[in-house]
């Protein structure tokens, strides 16, 4: 079949299939985690350190990723890392030792980079060939793997089967789908005139629009890791119940994204963010103005939806608005800044924390969805 003869449509519901798959790669190591600390014999700080490996791998892979990804082409590149980012997470499952364990990290993280830039380079190529917009449900698909992945390694575990077991699984599913499917991506256009540096300044606008994503990502960072603690020590939940919040927080910021193209298509990219941002302010507000478990969740459900469409939204606009050869370097700029949110969130909510209170510190997170929302509408001439 020539590249002519596969419809958009088509190629949509296979590149859904990529995001989808690295969604399940690191939601299985995710729930994997407290089976390999403690085969590893590491306490809870040890273990926290050698996770950062992980994020510091993403964030150093991200320039990289841009800068192969604009070289070579995104076709290439996303098929390239459809082989290694299994291969990595196989790794995960290997290691007997800390150093090995960090170091494995590292290209996990990485890897999922250069997943994350080539995939998202596919998808905004993709979405110039639909006269609507279709990048958030992409997103929700990675957002729905990791429900799967849970629930998968939950199985696992519950079947007394190995993280390494699992992991090989998972490599293999993926390696099988990239066999079949690889012919069906968008060829990749390649631009060498922009790669002399493997690290490229963010233009003006990409800087806005990495603020936004900077904006929300702290917000992102702060639900994955610390929901959990909040409904443990302030809501005052038992044991059972502390993933509550986590849980309805992930439910709809998938749904939302599944859904949010539609609300895109139909009053467009600018109000979508301002209502985005003021929702999350409001589903923050709600979740510390009476920490009850029913109140709380009903916030942490606002904030899910709140969050969900502004990261597709902005990776949508960048491309929509770059030169197709050119798209891989600006979203690679663009989510160095807000990545760099999602890195530096987590650590800011525990000195607020220390210093305020647990519920202060989310209701100071709150002022971020204003401003999202005012800083969406100052940029209506590219939204």
């Amino acid at each position: 079949m020539t590249d002519q003869a596969i419809t958009p449509q088509f190629r949509r519901i296979i590149l859904s299939g990529y995001f989808f798959l690295t969604g399940i790669c690191f939601a299985s190591w995710a729930s994997r985690i407290p089976d390999i600390k403690m085969q590893l014999g590491l306490s809870d700080g040890a273990f926290g350190g050698i996770l950062l490996f992980l994020p510091i791998g993403t964030f150093l892979g991200i320039p990289i990723s841009g800068s192969i990804t604009a070289k070579k082409g995104s076709r290439s590149i996303l098929i390239l890392a459809a082989i290694i980012y299994p291969f990595t997470l196989i790794t995960l499952g290997l290691v007997h030792t800390v150093s090995l364990l960090a170091f494995a990290l590292f290209l996990f993280g990485m890897a999922g980079n250069l997943f994350n830039v080539s995939v998202n380079t596919q998808a905004a190529a993709l979405s110039k060939l639909f006269d609507k917009s279709i990048t958030s449900r992409f997103h929700g698909f990675w957002s729905l793997a990791g429900f799967v992945g849970g629930l998968l390694g939950g199985f696992f575990v519950a079947h007394s089967i190995s993280p390494l077991q699992q992991f090989l699984l998972v490599g293999l599913i993926v390696w099988i789908f990239l066999f079949f499917s690889r012919k069906y991506l968008l060829p990749g256009e390649t631009n060498s005139n922009h790669v002399s540096k493997i690290w490229n300044k963010p233009t003006p606008l990409m800087w806005q629009f990495g603020l936004i994503a900077f904006s929300n990502m702290i917000c992102e960072g702060m639900m994955f890791d610390w929901s959990g603690v909040y409904f443990q020590d302030v809501v005052k939940v038992s044991t059972e119940w502390r993933t509550i919040g986590y849980t309805c927080f992930m439910a709809c910021m998938t749904i939302g994204r599944m859904f949010s193209d539609n609300l895109i298509n139909y009053w467009g990219a600018r109000k979508q963010l301002v209502l985005s941002g003021l929702i999350s302010t409001v589903g923050l507000v709600v979740a510390t103005s009476y920490p009850q478990i029913i109140i709380s969740s009903i916030g942490f459900m606002l904030v899910g939806f709140g969050v969900s469409s502004v990261i597709p939204t902005i990776y949508g606009t960048v491309g929509k608005t770059t030169a197709p050869s050119k798209v891989s370097i600006a979203l690679a700029s663009v989510s160095s800044v807000g990545f760099f949110g999602f890195l530096i969130g987590p650590p800011i909510i525990g000195f607020l924390s220390q210093a305020m209170g647990l519920r202060w510190a989310f209701l100071t997170v709150s002022s971020l969805g204003i401003i999202t929302a005012l800083r969406a509408n100052q940029l209506k001439k590219y939204l």
